[in-house]
C-alpha cells in the first residue's frame, strides 16, 4: 500500500508519502501543488511523522523515530543517504567527509548530487552538510533555511 498526506506548517504544506508503513518521501509543496493534489488521507504514521516534524522545527526533537525507506535513488544515492543519517544533530560534515565515509573519496560532486536528490529531508539531514571551508552551500529550500535549522541545532545543544 502507499499514499500520501499533506499538513500544514509554518513553512508551508508539508507532504509525507508513505509506501508499506514507511515514509518513502517528505517536501515541502507549493500551495498550488496542494491545491491540485489534495490533502491526501491521513494515517497514524503520516501523523507520527509530522508531529515529530513539528516537535523538531520547535526544537525539541533531536533523533526522528518513524520508519522511513529509500524507495528510489541509485544504490551510490543511498549510500549517501544513510551516510547522512550518521551526522549528530547539531554537528555538521563535509561534502568531502562524506565522500570518505561511502568509500569514495573523490566523489565529492556525486555526494552533492546525492545530497541534493535527498527524498526524505530534515529527517535524513541532509542540512548539515556543508562546503569544505564550513560555508553554507546549497540546499533545495534555501540556504537561509539551513542556516535557521543549523542554528536552531545548535542553540538546542547550547540549553
Amino acid at each position: 500500500m502507499q499514499g500520501f498526506a499533506t499538513y500544514a506548517s509554518e513553512y508551508g504544506p508539508v507532504r509525507v508519502d508513505w509506501q508499506d508503513d514507511a515514509v518513502v518521501r517528505l517536501r515541502i509543496i507549493p500551495q498550488a501543488d496542494y491545491d491540485a493534489d489534495g490533502a491526501g488521507e491521513t494515517t497514524g504514521l503520516t501523523d507520527e511523522t509530522f508531529r515529530e516534524l513539528e516537535q523538531y522545527f520547535a526544537g525539541e526533537l533531536r533523533r526522528f523515530t518513524v520508519p522511513i525507506a529509500f524507495a528510489s535513488g541509485t544504490p551510490f544515492q543511498q549510500a549517501v543517504w544513510r551516510a547522512l543519517l550518521q551526522i549528530p544533530y547539531g554537528e555538521t560534515r563535509t561534502y568531502a567527509q562524506i565522500a570518505e565515509a561511502v568509500g569514495h573519496p573523490k566523489a565529492v560532486r556525486a555526494v552533492g548530487s546525492a545530497n541534493n536528490r535527498n527524498p526524505i529531508p530534515f529527517i535524513v539531514p541532509c542540512h548539515r552538510v556543508v562546503g569544505a571551508n564550513g560555508n553554507l552551500v546549497g540546499y533545495a529550500y534555501g540556504v537561509e533555511m539551513k542556516r535557521s535549522l543549523l542554528q536552531m541545532e545548535m542553540r538546542t545543544l547550547g540549553q
